[in-house]
């Protein structure tokens, strides 16, 4: 018999893979209770309506990206290795068989989702908006980033292209984005790394 904690555990890893295959309106708790082998009146139990399931998913996602950016500050590398690190994230939710990733979802369906869940999703918009500020200003201090303007403006320009390039992924595929991937990446780097870059090419 499973605990409840190992039972809520599975109910949000389920509901997440639905989450990404169909987006939020797009499963119900018989979809996860089928997948799990349990009825309905479990996931009630821990779930009592589905915006406190999408509550919890969201805050899921804001701890475990909260988490990746501890362990990544914490680390030697620069700026530019780890918002490349980010970008990387994009790349694994598309060999995942996933074609938008979580902030695009909620996104897209932001006037279609519970209030509450609104509130959450918007939380972590914030929290990925404001680390890729940060991350920019610190590649400008650290000289592994170049670019022109506000890196506010700048960090919403990326963000842009990132979801827009995971959606025309879905249907050109993953080379579509990977091209972008790579002039978002370009686009940022200094000049001097870019003349080295060449010279190694060369070489």
């Amino acid at each position: 018999m499973r605990g409840g904690r190992d039972t809520r555990e599975e109910i949000l890893a389920s509901a997440e893979e639905l989450l990404l295959k169909r987006g939020f309106n797009g499963f119900s708790y018989q979809h996860i209770a089928v997948k799990l082998g349990i009825r309905n009146a479990a996931i009630h139990y821990h779930f009592t309506t589905k915006e406190d399931l999408g509550v919890a998913l969201v805050r899921r996602y804001r701890l475990r990206f909260l988490s990746w950016t501890d362990e990544t500050a914490a680390t030697q590398v620069s700026a530019f290795e780890k918002l490349v690190s980010y970008l990387q994230t994009y790349i694994d939710y598309l060999e995942g068989r996933w074609r938008i990733c979580p902030v695009g979802i909620f996104g897209a369906e932001f006037d279609a989702i519970p209030d509450l869940m609104r509130r959450e999703a918007q939380m972590l918009m914030r929290d990925v908006y404001e680390w890729m500020v940060m991350t920019l200003q610190e590649g400008r201090r650290d000289g592994s980033i170049a670019y022109e303007g506000d890196s506010r403006d700048k960090a919403m320009e990326v963000a842009a292209a990132l979801q827009g390039a995971l959606q025309f992924a879905s249907i050109a595929g993953r080379e579509r984005f990977e091209q972008v991937f790579r002039q978002i990446a370009l686009g940022l780097q200094p000049a001097s790394a870019k003349r080295s870059d060449a010279v190694s090419q060369a070489a």
